[in-house]
Parts: C-alpha cells; sequence; structure tokens
C-alpha cells in the first residue's frame, strides 16, 4: 500500500510538471514522427512509382537524390529552430519581470507554444528518421517519393506554424491574456474541489469544527516529515483507505501551500498505539513536498497568482491601473464559485458514519485577505481600482447564499473604506468611495437578511 501512495502522489506531482514543460509535446511528437517515417518507409515500398508519375504534388528523384532532400530540410528545419527558441526565451524574461516569476507557469503551460515547438523537433526527427530507414538502392531501387514528400509537407506545416506562434506569442504577453491563464487556473482548483466531494461519495455534510472532545483529549501519534518545503499535494483517498482499513482517525495538521520542514508535524493519529513504523510510513507518503507552491490542490496559491500580478501592476514603475483591475475581474469569478460552494466541512465520515479524517479546510475569510489586503494598501491612491474592489465585493455577495460569507464581505467593505480615508486621495474621490461602500454594504444586508430567513 505503501507503494500504491507513492505512486498516486508521484503521478500527480509529474503530471502537474508535464503540463508546464517545453519537453513534453515535442517528445510524444517526435516518437509520433519516427513511427511516422516507417509507416511512410513502409508504404512507398509497396506503392509503385509509376502509379505517381502523374502527381504533380509527390516529389520524385532517385534514392540518393530524396535521402538528401530529407537532410537538407531537416537542416533548415534545426537552422530555424534557432529562431523558435528566441520567440519563447524572450517572452519569458518580460513575463518574469513585469508580472512575477510565480506566473512563468502560465506560459510554460501554453499549449500552443508546446505545440509548435513540437512540431519543429518532430519535423526534424522525421526526416532524419526517414533518411536513416530508406532502404539501399540494391534493396529498393525505386526513390522513397511519398517519404520525401511527406518531410515537404511536414516542413510547409512546420513555418507556418512561426506565423502562428509569433501572433500568439504577441496575444498572450498582454496582460488580458496572462490573467485569463491564472483566473482560469483559479477556476479550474476551486472546480476540482467540487468534483472531489462529489466523486468520494462520502459524509461532508458535517459542520461541527475540529475532532471530537475525546480525541483532543488523548495525546495523538505524531507524523513527521523528513523533508523541507511546500505541500504540494495530499492523498485524501488514500488516507481515508488507511484509516478505515487500520480504524483510525487521521487529523491532518498542514494542507497544501504549508511550508514544513524536517521534522514537523503533518498529521495526528488516533489512538496512537495502532501505529506501526510501516503505517507511519504510509501515511507520509500521501503527502508530497516540493520547492514551490502549486494551484493544483492550493487554492490560495492561485488567487496569490492573481494578486501578485495586480499588485505589480499599481507599482509606481508600471501604474497600470487597468490590468489590476482585470485581474479583479478573474477574482471574483473564482471567489464567487468559492462562495457559491461553501466552506468544506472538516470531518470525514466512512460509509459507516465513524469519523475518519479531519482536515483543515480552505476558509472563505482567508481567501478575501488573499485577494484584497496586499491589492488594498497597493492602491489607497487609486479611487477607480478601489471602487472597482467593491465592485467586484458586491457581485460576490450577490452570489453567495451564506449569511457567513456577506459578514465576511461587510469586513472588507470597511477595509476600502478606511484605506481610502489614509490615503492621498481627493475629497471628492473619498466621498465617492464612502457613498458606493454605503450602497454596498447596504445590499450585503439585505442579501444576509433574505438568506438568514
Amino acid at each position: 500500500m505503501k507503494s500504491r501512495a507513492r505512486r498516486r502522489v508521484t503521478a500527480r506531482y509529474n503530471w502537474d510538471r508535464l503540463k508546464v514543460s517545453f519537453w513534453f509535446a515535442p517528445l510524444v511528437m517526435s516518437v509520433a514522427a519516427i513511427l511516422l517515417s516507417r509507416a511512410m518507409v513502409w508504404l512507398d515500398i509497396r506503392i509503385p512509382n509509376e502509379m505517381l508519375q502523374n502527381s504533380h504534388i509527390v516529389l520524385s528523384g532517385s534514392v540518393a537524390a530524396l535521402s538528401s532532400t530529407l537532410v537538407n530540410i531537416a537542416t533548415t528545419v534545426l537552422a530555424t529552430a534557432g529562431v523558435v527558441f528566441t520567440l519563447l526565451t524572450l517572452p519569458l524574461g518580460t513575463v518574469a519581470a513585469q508580472y512575477g516569476s510565480r506566473l512563468l507557469r502560465l506560459f510554460l503551460g501554453d499549449r500552443t507554444t508546446q505545440l509548435v515547438l513540437g512540431m519543429f523537433v518532430a519535423t526534424f526527427v522525421y526526416c532524419i528518421a526517414a533518411a536513416t530507414s530508406i532502404p539501399p538502392v540494391e534493396v529498393q531501387p525505386e526513390g522513397p517519393q511519398l517519404t520525401a514528400t511527406m518531410g515537404l509537407l511536414l516542413m510547409m506545416a512546420t513555418f507556418a506554424s512561426l506565423i502562428l506562434l509569433v501572433q500568439h506569442v504577441s496575444i498572450m504577453l498582454q496582460a488580458p491574456s496572462i490573467a485569463a491563464a491564472a483566473g482560469a487556473e483559479l477556476l479550474d482548483v476551486v472546480g476540482t474541489e467540487i468534483l472531489d466531494k462529489v466523486r468520494s461519495g462520502e459524509d461532508l455534510s458535517q459542520t461541527d469544527q475540529g475532532p471530537p472532545e475525546p480525541l483532543v483529549e488523548t495525546a495523538g501519534y505524531p507524523v513527521c516529515v523528513r523533508d523541507t518545503g511546500y505541500i504540494q499535494y495530499i492523498d485524501l483517498e488514500y488516507m481515508l483507505i488507511l484509516a478505515r482499513e487500520s480504524n483510525l482517525v487521521i487529523r491532518l495538521l498542514r494542507k497544501p501551500g504549508h511550508f514544513v520542514w524536517s521534522g514537523a508535524a503533518v498529521a495526528l493519529v488516533w489512538p496512537a498505539g495502532r501505529v506501526d513504523e510501516r503505517l507511519d510510513e504510509q501515511i507520509r507518503h500521501a503527502f508530497r513536498l516540493g520547492n514551490q507552491r502549486t494551484p493544483t490542490e492550493d487554492v490560495e496559491y492561485a488567487v496569490n497568482q492573481l494578486v501578485e500580478m495586480a499588485v505589480r501592476a499599481m507599482s509606481p514603475a508600471i501604474n497600470d491601473p487597468f490590468t489590476a483591475m482585470t485581474c479583479l475581474d478573474h477574482l471574483r469569478n473564482g471567489l464567487a464559485l468559492f462562495a457559491q460552494r461553501g466552506e468544506e466541512a472538516p470531518n470525514v465520515y466512512d460509509g459507516n458514519g465513524q469519523l475518519r479524517l479531519v482536515f483543515e479546510p480552505v476558509i472563505f475569510d482567508a481567501l478575501l485577505s488573499a485577494a484584497f489586503d496586499m491589492l488594498r494598501h497597493a492602491s489607497c491612491d487609486n479611487a477607480s481600482v478601489l471602487l472597482h474592489m467593491l465592485d467586484v465585493i458586491d457581485a460576490i455577495g450577490q452570489e453567495t447564499k451564506l449569511p457567513e460569507a456577506c459578514q465576511k464581505l461587510l469586513r472588507h467593505v470597511g477595509l476600502i473604506q478606511a484605506e481610502s480615508q489614509a490615503g492621498a486621495l481627493i475629497e471628492d474621490d473619498r466621498q465617492f468611495i464612502l457613498r458606493s461602500a454605503e450602497a454596498v454594504r447596504s445590499r450585503l444586508a439585505k442579501t444576509e437578511l433574505e438568506d438568514a430567513a
């Protein structure tokens, strides 16, 4: 079971790494190119050249001439690949300098960029593989016309993709496009939590907080990690199986996004007497640590990506409030979806109603603070951003059905109003923000009363 936990967590980690790597798509496409070259050579052997002599799109020539053509195509593609790598490396520096290095994963994970890079690599691999697979004249006297023609078509498609790359990079580097990509990751991680809840089939409707008192009074067995880093993944499904099979209650002390050090306790297990060295290792392997946070299971980090972009946009060096407002729009979508779902109950029960897992849920108030606190401070002198922040809070309040969520939103309305008083705004802007804040406060209070009724 330990190996199964390690495989599951490692598979999720590796899949996330593959999605934001430049080599995975080219590798897969290169393997496909090798298979295509073998298939084309096989097809050339079985189709006589006489059948293709009247074709105007099939290359013709001797074995040596067509083999040389394939090599020349490969050389041309390889030389042009330098331009492609330049087009890919320059945007990375621009994204890191202007939007923050954490947002590089959005560019690295772009499918169009990966496919264009894969086209160049695959075309080069195809031409070399086809040239080395062509039988000698003594074995096959006819030239591989179809194989060489396919190489020419791939080269044309590759250069067409270069035009696509230039167009795509020019769009991808625009602030709204990067904000949209970060917003999509936020929606994805919030939506994934909903899907996991439905798929697990467990009873998560309990509202009691923390483990029951008898467990709190009893010392649990601490499970400690041996590495240092950020928690990237926790295999809750596997941990639930462990708890059910060994009749345990496991409390997770850390959640994805927390930084832990070697020897730090990440879980407590009751009863402590049932935990041996083997079970301790199995629970420990359900955690995956890494050098950086990822938005795959870490909702707050997905929020932080948009906030970092917005805060940088409000710096004196850039001074781009429109980018900050665009980021707020995408934050509104993710936070509204989270508010509609409601906070998860921390206790997970098995099918027999026995408590098995107690974990640290994502708190709506923590997400609101992550979304608004830093940006509110950075925008204290910009009335437009503060007003847009109030609009976003108002929109989230209309989506939520929980009175508690409205109370938390009301707190941030007051903070925005206080921030406007502390900033260097003119009196007219302060009064405008005050009136807007009062209007939002009134609508949130009305929504809170309606939901409570």
